[in-house]
């Protein structure tokens, strides 16, 4: 079967990426497995393969055909290029190399959801669906928080995001989600028909997150007790309190991030840095490339995520296949997970005495690695993809 794949980026040692970009890559990965052909359209969001004129190249000896398009534009995003030559790749790839299905991530194939509108009795290629978050309750979740929208996001990314969302739950023969409270957002929001929606929860690369094998040197004393967070450092993500959890833990506690900023939690954990004299035991070590950043998971203690909200963050999974304890508030799992210990409402206080009270409870590797080995595969989770493809 051939498969076109859409997403936003896709990571590579020219592409420092954190997010969604890694969960395609591997979900390809394991479908070649099954046997199958995987073309990709991606917008490289750092735009560093576009200027390097690296336009197509070709992994798993030429399984996977990977496409880079020309990225999105700040404050419209990818409305006006990248998905835009997603039709136009979509129409040569149709023609030229027999696509089966489509498979489409997010909002990138707005413009190719309504060709499939306009000519979908004559154009009968199967569309599936992936909601990696929903536009609306990614919005209501900003204003349950207080916070303001940006001018250009409400008033041209989020409507159009938006339809994108309602035409991929209309038009796709069915959808995936990462977590069960996405398809309650989809049907809250977008009244999506129940027998159309799937949950295929993120997945974690089983031979690469491991805890044997080299660590990221961070650079503090013997005996330190590194709590560490990485990804998007953002105010969702809360990550003021993990740093200032530090105020309320003995000296031997640390604390590293590794990501990409939002600016105005750069300036506030600066000033808490500065203001309670924490040079000493905090580090921000840059950004970290996906191909690397497990052994910073390895060098960690315990993986600290404080999160307003979140579907099911991989970053969680990925710490635990690679030994880390993990604090985190709830997020929806049906499935227990020893080592992953929940809060609720933290402060950096609260934060700190689940912390120590986390770090002395027994280690549970290799009952971890039990669970999540059946359960958060990519080879599970692309077994789940193959059968309803199948349907």
């Amino acid at each position: 079967m051939n498969i076109l794949r859409i997403v936003y980026d896709w990571p590579d040692k020219n592409v420092i990426t954190e997010g969604l970009a890694p969960a395609p890559y591997e979900l390809s990965r394991a479908q070649v497995k099954l046997g199958h052909k995987v073309y990709v359209l991606c917008g490289n969001l750092n735009g560093k393969n576009i200027k390097a004129k690296k336009f197509r190249y070709e992994l798993e000896n030429g399984k996977i055909v990977v496409y880079n398009l020309p990225r999105g534009l700040a404050n419209f995003g990818p409305f006006l290029t990248t998905s835009v030559f997603v039709k136009l790749y979509y129409i040569y790839l149709k023609l030229t190399k027999k696509i089966d299905v489509v498979h489409n991530h997010g909002h990138m194939g707005v413009w190719l959801l309504m060709y499939k509108q306009i000519m979908g009795s004559l154009d009968k290629t199967p569309f599936f669906g992936h909601f990696h978050n929903t536009a609306k309750g990614r919005e209501e979740h900003i204003k349950s928080q207080g916070n303001n929208i940006p001018f250009f996001a409400k008033y041209f990314e989020y409507p159009i995001h938006k339809l994108s969302d309602k035409l991929q739950v209309k038009l796709c023969k069915s959808c995936f989600f990462v977590s069960q409270e996405l398809i309650e957002e989809a049907k809250k929001y977008y009244n999506a028909d129940p027998s159309k929606l799937y949950l295929a929860e993120t997945g974690v690369n089983t031979s690469k997150f491991t805890r044997e094998g080299s660590k990221k040197d961070f650079g503090f004393e013997q005996g330190s007790i590194i709590i560490a967070n990485g990804g998007r450092l953002s105010q969702r993500k809360n990550i003021d309190l993990i740093v200032e959890s530090l105020v309320y833990l003995p000296e031997q506690y640390k604390v590293v991030l590794w990501g990409t900023w939002d600016e105005d939690m750069q300036i506030k954990v600066k000033e808490i840095v500065k203001k309670n004299q924490l040079e000493k035991r905090f580090k921000y070590i840059g950004k970290i490339p996906y191909f690397e950043v497990e052994k910073c998971f390895r060098a960690t203690d315990i993986f600290v995520l404080p999160s307003s909200y979140e579907g099911l963050p991989k970053v969680t999974l990925e710490a635990l296949y690679s030994g880390c304890k993990v604090v985190t508030t709830l997020f929806a799992t049906d499935i227990i997970i020893p080592d992953l210990y929940f809060i609720n409402k933290p402060t950096p206080q609260t934060l700190a005495d689940r912390i120590i009270e986390v770090e002395n409870l027994d280690d549970n590797y290799n009952k971890v690695k039990k669970v999540l080995d059946a359960n958060f595969s990519w080879d599970a989770k692309a077994k789940i993809v193959e059968e309803v493809y199948n349907k």
